[in-house]
């Protein structure tokens, strides 16, 4: 509930400023209600969203924008997504979305607003330099989170392996709560980049073919991708920042790099207290270049786990992120957190 409301706050805030091998079931409460019959002229048979399209418009998802176009290239405004969110959790969860006087999105708006959590309403009905919210372009990563709380989660099992704090316009995203529906959406296959890198570009819009994709991805988890990012081409070092020692302050943590041969190393300490419960100084791990940051290779803790931890150099600064495996309570987890040279 918590994280349906912090999207819906940052979406007011906004406006004022390879295919997954083996097929399967589609999701609960989902049957095709009807048959596309190549109507769409603008919608090719060789076209990348062709099939996209098809199964999208099959299951009552999609309509077209006439009835001989589907419009792939245009970008979906925030009532169209209202729209399709609201169509995908009644079937999901077997609900009716009832009939309200008022625009053609008003009875999505109204469904959104009681079961997405959305603020929908006083989104949809607001003015954003003289022109109505609902009929603004949805940005990426608001239609991705709101497309997340359609369905449950659990129907979002991973594929691929896309660690936090590897795709920099992801990161760059102040919400970790948002930064987390994106990534598990790429580890599930519905969201795949729009490059060999993964980049997201999360305040762009999305266009119709895009939607159609992705919403054909969550109903039927046999269009799902499976995919290995490349990583990008060095444009970081830590040349600089050799033989010196960061900390911050939560949690309790020290790091410091060391050069052996040509290979960076990381030094960590971590701690007790702030509900971290690893201690101990680690020893020296290996520091891989991943083009806009450092990926240590995979060490064991004193917890009897093993972590994975990212390193990208930022003025004075290191900002790091963590990541723990093989404990429910993942302490030592940190995203982003920005270690000074004392």
């Amino acid at each position: 509930m918590m994280k349906k409301k912090l999207i819906a706050a940052l979406l007011a805030a906004t406006v004022a400023a390879g295919t997954m091998p083996s097929a399967g079931a589609l999701l609960d409460g989902f049957t095709a209600s009807r048959t596309y019959s190549n109507q769409f002229t603008d919608v090719p048979m060789n076209a990348w969203y062709y099939n996209s399209v098809k199964s999208a418009y099959n299951l009552g998802l999609v309509n077209g924008s006439s009835a001989t176009t589907y419009s792939p290239n245009k970008e979906v405004t925030i009532a169209e997504l209202y729209a399709m969110a609201s169509r995908i959790h009644a079937a999901y969860y077997g609900n009716e979305i009832q009939p309200v006087d008022g625009a053609w999105f008003a009875p999505y708006v109204e469904y959104s607003q009681k079961y997405l959590d959305t603020g929908s309403h006083d989104n949809a009905y607001s003015y954003s330099d003289g022109v109505l919210v609902a009929n603004l372009p949805a940005a990426r990563w608001y239609f991705a989170c709101i497309l997340y709380a359609a369905v449950d989660p659990d129907e979002f099992n991973q594929l691929n392996h896309v660690l936090s704090g590897s795709i920099e316009d992801i990161d760059a995203i102040e919400n970790e709560e948002v930064r987390d529906c994106i990534y598990t959406l790429y580890n599930a296959g519905i969201l795949t980049g729009s490059d060999a890198y993964g980049t997201f570009h999360p305040d762009d819009g999305i266009t119709r073919a895009e939607v159609a994709a992705i919403m054909a991805r969550i109903i039927d988890p046999s269009q799902r991708k499976t995919f290995t990012l490349k990583d990008k081409p060095v444009t970081v070092s830590l040349a600089n920042y050799v033989g010196e020692w960061y900390f911050n302050d939560w949690p309790d943590c020290g790091l410091g790099i060391e050069k052996i041969g040509n290979d960076y190393y990381l030094s960590l300490t971590i701690v007790q207290g702030k509900g971290y419960r690893f201690n101990g100084t680690l020893e020296p791990v290996k520091l891989i270049n991943k083009g806009t940051y450092y990926e240590s290779v995979r060490f064991d803790t004193m917890r009897a786990t093993t972590a994975v931890a990212r390193i990208r150099p930022e003025g004075n600064q290191l900002v790091v992120s963590c990541t723990e495996y093989g404990t429910s309570s993942l302490p030592l987890n940190m995203s982003g957190k920005y270690c000074s040279r004392r």
